[in-house]
């Protein structure tokens, strides 16, 4: 929302009080020319500040008025003046404002057109609020036996996650011991072949832990490859799993909803009551805000006028 500024009234005690307290030769005021950026220097308890600035002639009270208004970096032909911080802040408050009531005006442009369109809803819905009633309470009771479906459907697929577990284990044990049988029978292999002067003894020995090695190797990269498709196995599990809970989230969403339009169907009078009530509170804040933008921009122009 935009931001609540002082009423008129205190803004116009406020420059009283400059235009009371502030003597004639006071030597700074709003567009007095300065040289240093961002100096500041105080006259009469009110400090002023050297800023970039604008020139600008603005009707006051039915009067012309001559401001300074803090210049943005895109502004051309802009100087420097002493303008008060109360002139610096008011500013960047209406520039703020101005931002705030665009957007105001936009979200409240979409807000309306939804309102509308659920007042179109509901008037057609109020034709025959019945039949809507009926299709509703059969829908929801499909979508419980959906769900009751779904729900089933868990426990048994949680089981086989808790099955292929085991079997996963079972086998990363079996490749373990035969990892270590392999291993032992590499070393032993490796003994009879450096034992050269036993080598014709050994043969036969060399030979069939040649052989048992082979197989070994063979066992374990199918029991590998048995792991890797088991675990693909339980994730697609486990993915359905989660399927089957965010089915019967989205199918009790959907129930909730149903049971929200047949109680909305039941007072349809009601609700579009509520709703027009709804469209002109939306329209009535979206005037109030440029009520209040438009206030804010006479405190700025009164604080921010000239030899003040």
């Amino acid at each position: 929302m935009l931001r609540k500024v002082s009423t008129l009234s205190t803004a116009f005690a406020l420059v009283a009080g400059v235009l009371l307290s502030t003597p004639a030769y006071a030597a700074v005021s709003n567009g007095s020319t300065c040289t240093v950026l961002k100096k500041t220097v105080k006259a009469s308890g009110f400090t002023y500040r050297c800023v970039t600035a604008v020139k600008s002639t603005v009707t006051l009270d039915g009067d012309k008025t001559t401001i300074y208004l803090p210049a943005s970096a895109k502004t051309k032909n802009a100087k420097r003046y002493y303008l008060s911080t109360d002139c610096v802040t008011e500013s960047a408050a209406y520039a703020k404002s101005v931002t705030d009531l665009s957007a105001l005006e936009k979200s409240t442009a979409t807000a309306l057109l939804a309102i509308d369109a659920q007042i179109t809803e509901q008037n057609a819905k109020s034709v025959n609020v019945q039949t809507q009633i009926d299709a509703l309470i059969k829908e929801n009771a499909d979508i419980a036996l959906k769900i009751q479906e779904q729900t089933d459907l868990i426990p048994v697929a949680q089981k086989e996650v808790v099955e292929l577990t085991a079997k996963i284990a079972a086998v990363t044990k079996q490749i373990d011991d035969f990892t270590v049988i392999l291993n032992d029978s590499k070393a032993k292999l490796a003994t009879l072949r450096a034992d050269t002067v036993n080598a014709a003894k050994n043969a036969t020995t060399i030979t069939k832990l040649a052989t048992a090695i082979s197989q070994l190797t063979t066992s374990i990269t199918s029991l590998k490859s048995s792991n890797s498709s088991t675990k693909i196995q339980m994730q697609s599990v486990n993915g359905s799993i989660s399927k089957y809970n965010s089915s019967i989230l989205q199918l009790r969403s959907t129930t909730s909803k149903n049971l929200a339009s047949i109680e909305n169907s039941k007072k349809i009078g009601s609700t579009i009551t509520t709703l027009n009530k709804t469209k002109e509170l939306t329209a009535s804040q979206l005037q109030q805000a440029k009520d209040a933008l438009a206030q804010t921009k006479s405190s700025r122009n009164l604080i921010c006028s000239a030899g003040l």
